[in-house]
């Protein structure tokens, strides 16, 4: 519990540092950025250590930005870049990708090691920069981004060109391609399988560059470079879809008009869902009796769940006022009281005073909601399973429906575990039941129970995949039930040129033809001459 308690309580303070440094002119020159670099400042994530300094963070895992991460850290790239990404980067190491790189085992041994060796071959390897041949793989991906390590490289040798597109054209090219050409096919530029796994990299960062990072302030406007190649096939698309109509002066006013409309009634959505939400938690807190609300704990625990809540409050807390500072170091010595099994040190006034401005009605226990929420039920009713659903999904926000095969609970059951990943679009409800049928499926629990409460804005997406995927099942049936019927019709033809062939062998018989000339032989000699028998 100590080190939770810490690692929050440290989070709280980075996030005050980061506050204060809003206002602090940022400088970004970590390579000289231009227009055939795919990826901008804004694509960094800025993160903040304990100790107050920063570091840039790219939000994408592949090779190519993981190899631009390391020219700019330099020797500090190790400290920086997370476990998950040094684990894929081995595969640069040990022969199962070309990246440009040497093999050599050791580093990518290290690379995979959840904890790096204080003086390993990698520590000594990284404090160089990227060799000029991975800087020229990467360079096939992100573009020119590599300042004046990337001199002597040209975008044309690398497949690659400045591109002055829409935007969109490359989202839709890097959806598909992020998708290995699965899905959004037919709503982007025409690409055959073998170009979207070639260029499947630099779509993926295009996917992520327009659809994937939170922090960006500004949408680009172009693609800034996108493979020669493709190139055909994305002016095509340009044409086809009338973007050179959008381009125009008053589309453009229109169209940021109809974007802060879009962005107010959005704001104003959620501020609406926000409170719905807020005030069905707090008639679902209030309806609890007191064992419910505080169960066994005592005061000291119960003090702790309030500190803690007041931290870490969001939006649907209902603690008021900030945490005293005298709180949290009470807390803490309660946390070494209760490891070492000692009594509950004594509440400062500060702290009694704090907790007496709280309702004690909407009090939340410190874990109660997660163990409810992770452990599985010790339920096998339906009815019990219902309201195990309905108590998840705060019932009043959503509705009912009937579990039938193709139904819209079904819809959304498969759309929740096979297709949402989108979670920074999603509201509330559909986070609580995107969450809840995947924690179904792990438990084995009966799926019919999901149809308590469903949430409505999860319908109309989960319904439109729910008939791409089952039209697409649809046409794979019917092209192989083509594909056999096919085949049955040549094999029943060519058994009946068998058979046919195999009767006439059977049934020959040697035709018969009427002999029309005497046959003869000689009998014996007589005075008259020789007398013959014939016959006929």
């Amino acid at each position: 519990m100590t080190r939770k308690f810490l690692s929050y309580s440290a989070l709280a303070a980075a996030f005050a540092t980061t506050a204060q440094a809003q206002t602090v002119q940022r400088d970004w020159t970590p390579y000289e950025q231009t227009k055939q670099c795919m990826i901008s400042e804004n694509f960094f994530n800025p993160v903040t250590r304990r100790d107050g300094s920063t570091f840039w963070h790219i939000p994408d895992d592949s090779a190519a930005t993981t190899i631009l991460k390391w020219h700019i850290s330099g020797d500090q790239f190790l400290n920086e870049v997370h476990f998950t990404r040094r684990e894929r980067f081995a595969a640069c190491f040990n022969g199962a990708r070309e990246c440009g790189l040497p093999i050599n085992n050791d580093i990518a041994w290290e690379l995979d090691q959840l904890d790096l060796p204080g003086n390993g071959v990698s520590t000594a390897y990284f404090k160089n920069p990227p060799p000029k041949s991975a800087v020229r793989y990467a360079m096939a991906t992100v573009g020119d981004c590599f300042g004046a390590a990337g001199e002597g490289v040209y975008l044309d040798e690398l497949g690659l060109t400045e591109a002055s597109l829409p935007v969109d054209i490359c989202y839709r090219a890097g959806q598909t391609m992020f998708f290995s050409g699965e899905r959004y096919r037919d709503e982007a530029p025409a690409m055959t399988d073998a170009q979207i796994t070639k260029y499947g990299e630099w779509g993926a960062l295009a996917y992520y560059l327009i659809n994937q990072v939170q922090n960006k302030p500004d949408n680009p406007e172009v693609c800034g470079v996108a493979p020669v190649e493709l190139m055909p096939s994305f002016m095509s698309f340009y044409d086809d879809n009338g973007y050179a109509l959008l381009e125009g002066p008053e589309y453009i006013a229109a169209q940021e008009a109809e974007a802060k409309a879009a962005a107010k009634a959005a704001a104003e959505k959620q501020a609406r869902e926000n409170a719905y939400l807020r005030e069905s938690k707090r008639k679902r807190l209030l309806a609890r009796n007191d064992y419910e609300r505080f169960g066994t704990l005592d005061g000291c625990q119960i003090a702790y769940s309030y500190i803690f809540g007041g931290i870490n409050r969001d939006k649907m807390s209902f603690i008021v006022d900030p945490v005293p500072d005298s709180a949290i170091g009470w807390a803490l010595k309660f946390e070494q009281t209760q490891a070492a099994a000692q009594d509950c040190p004594a509440m400062p006034q500060e702290l009694g005073d704090w907790m007496a401005k709280q309702d004690p009605k909407l009090f939340e226990a410190y874990g109660a909601e997660e163990e409810f929420r992770n452990t599985k039920p010790n339920i096998w009713n339906e009815n019990e399973w219902k309201a195990f659903v309905e108590r998840w999904m705060w019932r009043d926000q959503t509705f009912a429906e009937s579990y039938a095969q193709g139904g819209n609970c079904q819809a959304a059951i498969w759309y929740s575990r096979n297709i949402a990943h989108d979670w920074n679009s999603f509201n509330q409800a559909e986070l609580d039941f995107v969450g809840l049928a995947r924690v179904f499926e792990r438990w084995g629990a009966p799926d019919r129970a999901l149809c308590a409460a469903i949430p409505p804005d999860v319908l109309p997406l989960a319904r439109k995949t729910w008939e791409r995927q089952y039209n697409q099942v649809m046409r794979e049936k019917a092209r192989q039930q083509a594909e056999w019927d096919e085949a049955n019709r040549r094999e029943a033809a060519r058994r009946a040129e068998i058979n046919a062939a195999y009767d006439e062998l059977l049934n020959w018989k040697p035709p018969y033809s009427k002999q029309t000339e005497m046959r003869c032989y000689n009998v014996e000699e007589t005075k008259y001459g020789t007398r013959q028998r014939c016959f006929q």
